[in-house]
């Protein structure tokens, strides 16, 4: 039977019918094409869409970090790991698996272990659940990203309690032009990036068509006896978008975009940190335990080996290597149905493939590792949202209301052909794992924001917002370990989340809010679990915070400073950790790992953005963010077992940066530019629990800087040096810890080291 909400969101889909066929939907307003045009500041307007509106980044009540496709170049921001070393509160997970596949984490939310993440990525306004923004490949030809800090989903299509990432990329416009960019650098780096923009009917069909296509060879070798001279951590990636634009009317916009992006390397070099000398596997009777080292006695001697070696010479026993295919078709739409009421559709469809061997404990023994040549994830994901976005009452009510679906289906066969882990692998053959994973969700949401100085002339400046999300929510996993029989179970949630906010305008440049806010990530089933334990199932997470923010841009003297800061507070709820529970079975009681519901928590924080522009050319940046999160409540004994005194993941206390640009014109040989970053972000944990042995990842920094001249002799070419991590600075940045199971290792990833080099360019038209 279809449910009402299921009616009312096809209700919702039909009436974009109405629409010309020739599309579905059209982005929301993309970034002005007035961004970084000059005030009367020093600075230049940033025109964010994190309210799924055009407005000023001053104005804007929530905490968001942007970066302009220049500043990107700047910071030398070019995957996951810089864009979150360069942004407060973000941090990137990674570590038993391709350093491409790495997750964020923002303000301590990082995946789930349902189908909802702690933090959504959003491509051209449409959130991603599989995870493939934000890798290398991703920051050509970009309008702009924006960090969107905290619970988010009365406007967003997903629901979301660290935040968004927006990835906004350059649409098409009405005139001729482009560019070209060649990257030349160590490790034999090659890449070459561009774009067209032409009008095809001035004004109203117009096409940009835009890639990249990146070599390089790995930082890490493989010694050998195996594999060696092969090389990890290379790259190998081919990234295309093709956008149109159709206005048939003045009144209507229409907007398609499909993107292909494809990775083909020898995945991540990790480095083997620890052994346990008492690993192995208790068979039961007539075997008993059975230790690594009786059939591996070199494991013994394999961490003193390695730390002699240094982090960027390894020996495997594996043949690594990683795959990836993916595209993605999206369709936008917009159609002015009043002079203050317009009507917009956006739809998608998507699918990856990613295919990967790995060697998960980074020695010459199989003790653990997967490889096969069927896909490890396989998702195909559909998503439609429908939004009437307005204003009443003379401007004094801005509005959006809609309705969101996603609906993910799964490849089969897809999963593991070959797994090992000791003793597999070792007393019996590789065995195969298959998975099924298929989601779904559905959401109505609505917003408003009432500007009562409009309706009050008392209360010019002061404005109130009000927000409502209803999600309901359907996750089926199945997998088959080994042969059958299947083990598979479903869930279903259902939850509601609000925003309300006050913000105020105390002088032109002087902005105050403060926002109260809750959301939710879904949800989970344990498949081995029967039906009927109360360990079936597991409940969503809530998080329930209050910000408080201020935003300024005023000068002292002839010194233009721009100062944004937020502190706020989150309360954690049913927070999903695995607990070893008793489950009654048919043939018995039986110690299960089960995720369950296991604490409350706190997190709360500060983060600050500043820039100051002390002379005309001359602008200094910096960052800061602090994080002190811990856990408040444990469930019971069991769940304190693992979480007393356990340190929180993904919250590092204390992260800064600190940088500055500088131009200035050179007569005829152009204008000079120069850039310096630095990052820092004190130690910070990934375990779950205490019971890992490898709990906090050390401390580090990256010094970046970039020289170079724009507009050479007065034609559009600009040519720079530059070089990321001067300092050559060698940490851990991901963890894989297996110490206590039954293969004993710890592995490590590492910072990529110093990388330098040129960038030559030229633009036409425009």
């Amino acid at each position: 039977m279809i449910s009402m909400r299921s009616v009312f969101l096809l209700a919702l889909a039909s009436s974009a019918s109405l629409l010309p066929a020739a599309a579905f939907a059209q982005t929301a307003a993309a970034p002005s094409e007035e961004t970084g045009v000059e005030s009367d500041s020093g600075f230049g307007d940033i025109i964010v869409t994190a309210r799924r509106r055009e407005e000023n980044l001053q104005s804007v009540p929530i905490s968001v970090t942007a970066f302009t496709d220049e500043a990107l170049e700047q910071r030398g921001v070019t995957d996951r790991t810089s864009l979150a070393d360069n942004t407060p509160s973000l941090f990137t997970i990674s570590g038993g698996y391709p350093r491409e596949f790495a997750y964020f984490a923002l303000r301590g939310q990082g995946p789930a272990f349902g189908s909802t993440p702690g933090v959504v990525n959003y491509f051209a306004e449409v959130p991603n659940s599989v995870n493939i923004d934000g890798r290398v490949g991703t920051y050509f030809d970009m309008a702009n990203i924006q960090v969107l800090a905290g619970p988010q989903g009365t406007l967003f299509g997903k629901n979301a309690t660290g935040g968004n990432i927006l990835f906004e990329p350059v649409k098409p416009k009405d005139e001729f032009e482009g560019y070209v960019r060649v990257q030349l650098g160590n490790y034999d780096d090659r890449r070459i990036e561009g774009a067209l923009n032409t009008p095809i009917v001035p004004g109203r069909v117009m096409l940009r068509i835009a890639g990249e296509v990146g070599r390089r060879d790995g930082y890490t070798k493989d010694v050998g006896p195996n594999f060696a001279g092969k090389d990890y951590d290379n790259l190998s990636y081919e990234s295309f978008r093709f956008g149109l634009t159709l206005r048939p009317t003045d009144d209507i916009e229409l907007y398609t975009m499909l993107r292909y992006y494809h990775s083909d390397n020898n995945g991540g070099g990790t480095v083997l940190s620890a052994f346990n000398p008492a690993a192995g596997a208790d068979l039961g009777p007539p075997f008993g335990f059975i230790p690594v080292l009786a059939f591996y006695p070199g494991a013994a001697t394999a961490v003193a080996e390695q730390a002699a070696r240094g982090p960027r010479r390894v020996a495997y026993d594996l043949d690594q290597f990683s795959e990836t295919k993916y595209w993605q078709a999206i369709n936008q739409a917009s159609v002015q149905l009043t002079d203050n009421i317009k009507l917009r559709n956006i739809i998608s469809y998507s699918e990856l493939r990613t295919i990967y061997g790995y060697d998960y404990d980074a020695t010459i023994y199989p003790l653990a590792g997967q490889r096969g040549r069927i896909p490890t994830i396989a998702p195909n994901f559909f998503t439609e949202e429908l939004q009437l976005q307005g204003t009443l009452f003379d401007d004094a009510v801005d509005f959006s209301v809609g309705g969101y679906l996603d609906r993910q289906s799964w490849s089969d066969p897809a999963g593991i052909e070959q797994y090992t882990f000791f003793p597999i692998g070792t007393l019996i053959p590789p065995i195969s794992g298959f998975f099924t994973q298929t989601n779904k969700s559905e959401a109505l949401f609505g917003q408003a924001t009432v500007d009562l100085g409009k309706l009050a002339p008392a209360l010019t400046g002061l404005s109130v917002t009000g927000g409502l999300r209803y999600t309901w929510e359907h996750s089926f996993t199945a997998q088959t370990i080994g042969g059958p029989p299947e083990v598979s179970g479903s869930v279903d949630s259902d939850y509601p989340s609000y925003t309300a906010t006050l913000d105020y305008d105390v002088t032109p440049g002087v902005h105050v809010y403060v926002t109260a806010r809750d959301a939710y990530k879904s949800g989970g089933v344990n498949g081995p679990v029967p039906v009927g334990s109360q360990y079936r199932t597991y409940a969503p997470e809530r998080l329930s915070d209050i910000e408080v923010g201020l935003k300024s841009q005023f000068s002292i003297g002839n010194v233009d400073v721009r100062a944004n800061v937020a502190a706020y507070r989150g309360i954690y709820d049913d927070i999903q950790r695995t607990t070893v529970e008793p489950v009654d079975t048919p043939s018995g009681p039986v110690l299960l790992n089960v995720t369950r519901s296991a604490a409350k928590g706190k997190i709360e924080g500060v983060e600050l953005n500043l820039a100051v522009v002390p002379v005309r050319g001359l602008t200094l940046n910096g960052s800061y963010s602090y994080i002190d999160a811990r856990y408040t409540k444990v469930a019971d004994p069991s769940a304190g077992a693992i979480l007393n005194g356990a340190p929180f993941p993904y919250t590092p206390k204390h992260k800064f940066s600190i940088g500055g640009s500088y131009e200035t014109a050179l007569g005829d040989a152009g204008d000079l530019a120069l850039a310096v970053n630095y990052v820092r972000q004190t130690r910070v944990s990934t375990a779950q629990t205490n019971s890992s042995f490898y709990n906090f990842l050390p401390a580090y920094g990256l010094l970046n800087a970039s020289i170079g001249l724009k507009d050479i002799g007065g034609q559009p070419m600009d040519i720079s040096l530059f070089a990321n991590n001067i300092t050559n600075e060698a940490k851990p940045v991901g963890v894989l810890d297996q110490y206590a199971g039954s293969s004993g290792t710890v592995s490590l990833t590492y910072t990529e080291p110093r990388m330098y080099g040129v960038r030559i360019g030229y633009r036409f038209g425009g």
